[in-house]
């Protein structure tokens, strides 16, 4: 995966370097699993004690887009991976019909 195929901001707050890491590992294994030439594009937002992530990968084949909150970081990216991964997996299911 190429640095300019993915897009990762923290809006409001530092996060630790373990999340950084674990947010990280969960864009590559996500790009991997989106369409081909995909640009996915993760913001993390801290306003006033909640978390807000959105996830959106462009792509040829559509747009994807997952977004959570939660006042727990670790439960927002659980939740915003999670919502993309089905996206994900109902255009993976719709495609081989």
């Amino acid at each position: 995966m190429l640095a300019e195929d993915f897009s990762l901001k923290f809006k409001g707050f530092e996060p630790t370097e373990e999340i950084k890491k674990a947010i990280d590992a969960l864009l590559r294994e996500t790009h991997l699993k989106s369409p081909s030439q995909s640009f996915l594009k993760a913001t993390f937002t801290l306003t006033n004690g909640i978390f807000e992530g959105v996830i959106d990968i462009t792509s040829s084949a559509g747009r994807f887009v997952s977004k959570a909150v939660d006042p727990d970081m670790r439960h927002v990216g659980s939740k915003v991976f999670g919502g993309i991964r089905n996206e994900l997996d109902r255009w993976k299911s719709r495609r081989s019909l």
